[in-house]
């Protein structure tokens, strides 16, 4: 688990008093953070634990919970993505989203350690209270630092799960930072209160403290506001994903036929990947799989048309090209875990997806679109939010 935040005052008292722990302190506080954020990292990193020697846990653990969730409609939406995960197409906001996840992680991690490093190495050599860097513009810069990584875990793995989880951290960390607060108020007084008026608590001008009191004044119990304001902010986070997801898939390009819809993952055109899909039917092993399939009344198919060596394809079906990066093989071990994560975090992923429409040598996918009861759909509700799509087979197509 990550190391717990400390906060400290700037000039509220005397250099020569020790530090003052303005974090999560004994007994509830720090059981409600620490959970909250394992909780929030457990789900956030997902993509990163099914890749390493935790991927006993994901299998165990965390993917059941997906699964669950996958069997009611109501519900279904939630283990879905509001950006593009597993496409590319070129488009200059989609791109800049993608490149902001790992960047705002970065920045996220690196405004944590280093405040905590500032606090902890002060408390450790007894140099006084720590008054440079971010703790003199605003007062808890470390919750700062892990609201903006949680951001960039959500954008680099946009899972409705995930969105709604990172608002919900988001509101744990405003009360904890207030509970902080009163609690260093009740002893240091005055001077204390004195440095709450002055500094900022997340944000250099304090816009969300200002708009708070331009919308509710000074309430004296802000409870309800609050509640409110989180089932506000769930609600519109929401509904802003849902259109980014509308966005992004008008972008994708597609081919729909009687009982199979393709989908290109690279940049490409309608033509084209009609071009692709009639050179694999012309198989005579494709043919037999499709006539098995594909001749059920109302099932429908989907066929993702990859690049051959896209390295995240498992996340489509569990190809044997992804068992060395966990571990299996002899290509696997360490290394190949911690090649393939850098691999990752520079979005190689993303890249060989842009560079994809080019590649000569290219992986079809057919799935079958089932809803969370297990019955197959329509071709018009095989890309729906709530539609599961299982692996049947694949073919390799050459240029």
């Amino acid at each position: 688990m990550a190391t717990k935040p400390l906060d400290a005052l700037t000039d509220v008292l005397e250099p020569e008093r020790p530090v003052v722990h303005i974090g999560p302190g004994p007994g509830g506080g720090r059981a409600v953070w620490g959970a909250a954020l394992l909780f929030y990292l457990l789900a956030a990193f997902e993509v990163i634990i099914m890749v390493t020697p935790f991927t006993l846990y994901f299998y165990s653990v965390y993917a059941p919970v997906l699964s669950w969730l996958e069997r009611s409609p109501w519900t279904a939406w939630l283990t879905a993505f509001f950006l593009p995960h597993i496409t590319y197409t070129g488009d200059p906001f989609l791109v800049a989203l993608a490149y902001a996840g790992p960047t705002l992680l970065t920045l996220g991690l690196g405004i944590f350690f280093v405040c905590a490093g500032q606090v902890y190495g002060a408390k450790l050599f007894r140099k006084g209270v720590v008054s440079g860097g971010l703790y003199r513009v605003i007062r808890h810069p470390q919750y700062l630092g892990l609201g903006i990584a949680g951001l960039g875990l959500l954008l680099y793995w946009p899972r409705f799960f995930i969105l709604v989880t990172f608002i919900s951290m988001l509101f744990v960390y405003y009360l904890l930072a207030r509970n902080e607060e009163g609690r260093i108020l009740r002893k240091f007084g005055a001077g204390y209160a004195a440095y709450l008026e002055r500094t900022p608590m997340f944000l250099p001008g304090n816009p969300g403290g200002r708009l708070f009191r331009a919308l509710f004044g000074r309430p004296e119990r802000r409870g309800p506001i609050l509640f409110g304001l989180y089932a506000f902010s769930l609600v519109a986070a929401i509904a802003f994903a849902f259109g980014l997801r509308a966005y992004s898939e008008g972008l994708v390009p597609q081919v729909w036929r009687d009982g199979l819809v393709a989908v290109a993952m690279s940049p490409s055109d309608s033509a084209r990947l009609n071009r692709t899909l009639a050179q694999a039917a012309q198989h005579p092993e494709v043919q037999a799989m499709l006539a098995k399939y594909h001749a059920r009344p109302g099932h429908t198919l989907v066929a993702y048309v990859l690049p051959r060596e896209y390295m995240m394809q498992h996340l489509i079906a569990d190809m044997d090209e992804h068992k060395a990066h966990h571990g299996e093989g002899e290509q696997g071990g360490m290394v190949a875990v911690l090649k393939h994560l850098g691999e990752m975090y520079t979005l190689k992923p993303m890249r060989q997806l842009r560079d994809g429409a080019g590649a000569t040598e290219q992986r079809i996918i057919f799935t079958e679109a089932l809803d969370p009861t297990g019955q197959s759909v329509r071709r018009e509700e095989a890309l729906d939010i709530s539609v599961q799509r299982y692996p049947l087979f694949f073919a390799e197509n050459r240029k």
